[in-house]
């Protein structure tokens, strides 16, 4: 449940002026601290993790739509789904859609 809290909050900070921008630069340095090829990759690796919860497979949706969708500029926002995809994103949901889950 602490991993569904921390993303509500995240995706609250996203909603906040300049917090979108906030959020994007910690996701940046997470990536080079943790010396991952992407950024959000650890993110789509618990969220596709068989152990997740539904709270955090929820608050984790709620927090990509966010990070998406609240930006202004269409360019920058079809880059961030391409993050998502590129990760993955599209075909777990068909996977799991498929699944009835």
């Amino acid at each position: 449940r602490m991993k569904a809290l921390v993303l509500e909050l995240l995706a609250a900070v996203c909603l906040v002026r300049g917090g979108h921008e906030i959020i994007l630069a910690a996701f940046d340095n997470f990536k080079e601290v943790c010396k991952e090829k992407h950024r959000f990759e650890r993110l789509m690796e618990y969220f596709r993790n068989e152990d997740s919860s539904i709270d955090f497979m929820v608050a984790c949706m709620q927090f990509i739509n966010i990070v998406v969708h609240s930006v202004e500029d269409m360019n920058f926002r079809v880059h961030l789904q391409y993050e998502f995809t590129k990760l993955g994103l599209e075909e777990f949901l068909q996977v799991r859609g498929g699944r009835g889950s």
